[in-house]
């Protein structure tokens, strides 16, 4: 699996990463069957994981870390918060539960206006506190609107964002179009950040809104996958992937994509597991 560099982090991810909001709380997916995702999602190359509190994950990826090289892993996770006390508590609440040093891409979630970004400043400031304290590596944001992402391009505080985008554009909560959404994704990887992409399948609705959470067929995921891959401006996709049929489904799709007619990032990259 390659990976590329992710924007001006030095973080080195690989093309395909793994999601895991795949919705615990459901019943859905077993703490068990999550961590063997992760396994094999690692074994197959893949070193980047982005996750969340409210994912309820993070059981999962306790147990699977002491079977990862945490020097090569690269873990994003998020914080909903508006208070210092509170992201500051949910950075400390991840390093406890994961039982890891730090964190190499903590992120501000779901920064959907620049009103909320504004609302967003004391949580901002922890994650400053965090870096300095040596807990995060990184700092960034999610987004779905178009209009933050035209903003946040080039800002010195955010190193890399996490956007939805997708062959149908959906998920975006009505701020654009996708071609909108693809030039503003542009304009961030242009100024040096690092840019990574959720939603690619728009949780199941890809193509038929009926079809919300559930699996796409085989060449459903790789015309949305193939859509993402040719785009020269995206470090990384993170679907979200409940079992090891998917992992490896996705994995085959974007290294054949990668052999067919995806051309290397610019900036740093190697082909590793």
């Amino acid at each position: 699996m390659r990976r590329v560099m992710l924007g001006k982090t030095g973080l080195m991810v690989s093309r395909l990463g793994l999601g895991t909001d795949v919705r615990h709380d459901d019943g859905a997916v077993s703490v068990e069957q999550e961590t063997e995702v992760m396994l094999r999602a690692w074994g197959l190359g893949i070193n980047f994981i982005d996750t969340d509190r409210w994912y309820k994950t993070y059981p999962s990826l306790a147990a699977a870390l002491p079977h990862m090289e945490r020097s090569r892993l690269v873990l994003a996770t998020k914080t909903y918060e508006k208070t210092f006390e509170g992201a500051l508590g949910d950075v400390q609440h991840t390093l406890d539960t994961l039982k890891t040093a730090y964190i190499d891409l903590f992120l501000l979630h779901a920064v959907d206006s620049i009103e909320e970004y504004s609302a967003r400043a004391a949580a901002l400031e922890a994650l400053h506190e965090a870096q300095t304290r040596g807990w995060i590596r990184h700092i960034g944001l999610s987004t779905h609107a178009v209009g933050v992402m035209r903003v946040m391009a080039g800002h010195p505080e955010i190193e890399a964002i996490l956007v939805a985008l997708n062959l149908a554009g959906k998920s975006m909560r009505h701020t654009g179009s996708r071609q909108e959404m693809e030039q503003a994704v542009k304009g961030s990887y242009e100024a040096g950040q690092g840019v990574y992409v959720m939603k690619p399948f728009a949780r199941g609705r890809l193509f038929e809104d009926e079809n919300k959470d559930r699996p796409l067929t085989p060449e459903q995921a790789r015309l949305g996958l193939a859509y993402l891959c040719g785009l020269p401006y995206i470090h990384s996709v993170i679907p979200g992937m409940r079992t090891v049929q998917q992992v490896e489904q996705n994995v085959a799709i974007v290294e054949e994509l990668e052999q067919d007619h995806c051309r290397p990032l610019s900036c740093g990259t190697t082909d590793d597991g």
